[in-house]
């Protein structure tokens, strides 16, 4: 039988031959025909199983009943004030149909209808990933969710990858190759490096970051990478490091050749930014450490103000 190994999730699958569905749009699948598929379904279609809907797609999820009685532990700890987990939670728990070793896999009103088991004629597969799991699906929701694009990544994302440039044709490196006084007196770099969800009242061509921005950053472990190359860029520029994990002055600190130390300034503002920065972007271990840092550090050998620190100290929150 013809198999079709897909990209999008690591499993295979297999077009499913027999479905009937009667008058009452109960669906039935032939669970010999579904063992004999692959070994993995062998052993998921000849014991105790238990079929409900993806809280995600239009498709019908099936699970041992071992691996089941994990996940509806999971789903019944979710918080109840929240939205989404209560729709997870109506969903996978609310739909849960549960089968014997032998008996047949008939699937009732509402879940056949939500997985778009309504017509014979229609095509389904079956994509089996390991052998507590598989999934159910029309043949025309499958290649929608294989066909779909990925969305095209922001400007600011690309930018803070190396692949696109700012509003001033600049890239990342090319930025982070600047000498001090270039970082000083250049006032429209700081918003691509260490964006927050606020536009800037400065310059508006520079990118807010978004909540997909966020999930991004979220999810790719190197772009977070190249943000804390940013930041050490910047940490050089005021005279600090990252040690061991540890934020700590050069030698050679000063206020004099390093003015975010005085009283006030343009910097004070772009180290609030930084912190926030770092809080959304999904790194808040770092966004603490700078927060300390700065505060210790302009206190102890600096004569920040109060009421700059009572800034940093809002910023990480």
């Amino acid at each position: 039988m013809t198999k079709l190994k897909l990209a999008w999730k690591v499993g295979c699958a297999y077009p499913v031959e027999s479905i009937i569905i009667n008058w009452n749009k109960e669906a039935t699948l032939d669970r010999n025909e579904l063992a004999g598929l692959s070994p993995e379904l062998y052993r998921l279609m000849t014991a105790k199983l238990v079929a409900t809907a993806s809280p995600d797609w239009s498709a019908i999820l099936l699970y041992s009943e071992a691996r089941w009685d994990v996940i509806s532990e999971q789903l019944i700890a979710l918080p109840n004030e929240n939205p989404d987990a209560q729709k997870v939670q109506r969903r996978m728990l609310g739909h849960a149909q549960y089968f014997d070793a032998t008996a047949p896999l008939t699937i009732d009103l509402p879940l056949s209808e939500f997985g778009g088991l309504t017509s014979e004629r229609e095509r389904y597969w079956l994509v089996c990933f390991d052998e507590s799991s598989a999934e159910l699906w029309t043949e025309a929701n499958l290649l929608n969710i294989v066909e779909a694009k990925v969305p095209e990544a922001s400007r600011l994302i690309q930018f803070m990858r190396g692949e696109g440039r700012d509003h001033q044709g600049r890239k990342l490196d090319e930025i982070l190759a600047f000498d001090d006084f270039w970082l000083e007196h250049t006032h429209d770099f700081v918003q691509w490096l260490f964006p927050i969800p606020e536009a800037s009242r400065a310059n508006r061509m520079v990118p807010v970051l978004t909540e997909e921005d966020c999930e991004v950053f979220k999810h790719d472990a190197d772009l977070r990478q190249q943000q804390r190359r940013a930041l050490d860029r910047m940490l050089a520029f005021y005279g600090l490091r990252r040690r061991n994990g540890v934020i700590e002055a050069l030698p050679g600190l000063n206020p004099r050749d390093h003015i975010w130390l005085k009283a006030g300034g343009h910097n004070h503002l772009r180290i609030t930014r930084i912190i926030r920065s770092m809080h959304y972007c999904h790194q808040p271990q770092l966004a603490a450490e700078l927060q300390a840092a700065f505060i210790s550090i302009g206190q102890t050998q600096g004569f920040v103000s109060e009421k700059t620190i009572s800034y940093w100290r809002m910023a990480n929150g």
